[in-house]
């Protein structure tokens, strides 16, 4: 018979029981919410990458919870989307066989203040159930602005050029790569990286994020 423990929505905060003392969860609320308003089933377009999958959108309840695991020491929710962007990339193996799983880097100073790089977090908790390599490759170049300061597409545009550079003795070469990273709005950070990569020697670059802004 099992026992009920107490269980924090990983998306609303709400407290709830549930059978299991280990299983990060949603409340039914949240749930419901995932399955109808949340999931994310368009194609999206990186500059340069071979594909790209978010199996969530960036709005509501999972706004909230990307900005705590972002910006609040939250760590613990990277599990919870770690696990859907595990099922968005299984049902692309066939066609993407990635060699490598690598991630979005963040400046020193933001790692500092964090604690860690949440999409460093989000490939390693990916990568280890496929047994797939989990490396860094990229590292940001220094005094880049922030990119979610930026007022328009424009200066997302300009702010991202030649923001992430290759990371010094890393090879490649024929390798097909999947980049991670937790959101995608514009695209031109991800786009900065996947030139990067390309330029590595990678013969396929794919995008795999949390999250994707939607346009409306």
């Amino acid at each position: 018979m099992g026992i009920l423990y107490g269980h924090r929505c990983v998306l609303c905060g709400a407290d709830f029981p549930v059978t299991t003392s280990r299983t990060l969860q949603l409340c039914p609320d949240c749930a419901a919410a995932v399955r109808r308003e949340y999931r994310c089933n368009e194609v999206i377009s990186i500059a340069g990458a071979d594909g790209t999958i978010a199996p969530l959108y960036y709005r509501g309840t999972v706004r909230n919870a990307m900005k705590r695991f972002k910006f609040s020491s939250a760590a613990y929710c990277a599990d919870w989307f770690a696990a859907q962007m595990s099922v968005a990339l299984t049902s692309q193996l066939d066609d993407w066989q990635p060699a490598l799983i690598t991630y979005m880097p963040i400046g020193f100073l933001h790692y500092r203040k964090r604690g860690y790089n949440q999409a460093e977090l989000l490939a390693k908790l990916v990568a280890k159930p496929l047994s797939l390599p989990c490396e860094a490759t990229l590292r940001k170049r220094w005094f880049v602005g922030k990119q979610s300061a930026q007022k328009d597409y424009a200066a997302r545009q300009s702010n991202a050029k030649d923001a992430v550079l290759p990371k010094k003795g890393v090879n490649l070469t024929g390798k097909s790569v999947v980049l991670v990273d937790d959101i995608i709005t514009t695209g031109a950070t991800a786009a900065a990286a996947v030139k990067a990569l390309r330029e590595m020697g990678a013969s396929r670059v794919y995008v795999l994020a949390a999250t994707f802004t939607p346009r409306k």
